[in-house]
């Protein structure tokens, strides 16, 4: 098995591997395809060795309540808009919208993300 990191700031969506990588995500592959060698090679994607993610000390890593942000095309429509009004990342939220295609979650996602950069002023 071969685990991957996205280390763009945004999503990375890999095709032929199946994959919808979030920022920082770590996967395991069994197959490192063809577009996911591309995206090694680019920059987009670096391998990570599972001792070296083991000898990071605590710690030093920052709790993250919701490591994975949930794939909102997987709920109903109602669903996603209960988890839009719930989290307070605007990143996160920014890459549920470039991604998101129903008009109701996209209209949820914009007023959540006034409302958190309302708040931030």
């Amino acid at each position: 098995m071969n685990r991957i990191k996205n280390i763009r700031p945004g999503i990375l969506v890999i095709p032929d591997a199946g994959l919808k990588l979030m920022p920082g995500q770590v996967v395991e592959v069994e197959l490192l395809t063809k577009q996911i060698q591309a995206a090694l090679k680019s920059g987009r994607l670096t391998t990570v060795d599972r001792r070296e993610q083991e000898s990071v000390p605590t710690s030093l890593v920052e709790p993250d309540e919701d490591a994975e942000p949930v794939d909102l095309s997987k709920l109903s429509a109602t669903e996603a808009i209960s988890k839009v009004n719930q989290e307070a990342n605007p990143e996160t939220l920014k890459g549920y919208m470039d991604t998101e295609k129903r008009r109701t979650v996209i209209d949820a996602l914009k007023s959540r993300l006034e409302g958190l950069q309302g708040a931030a002023e």
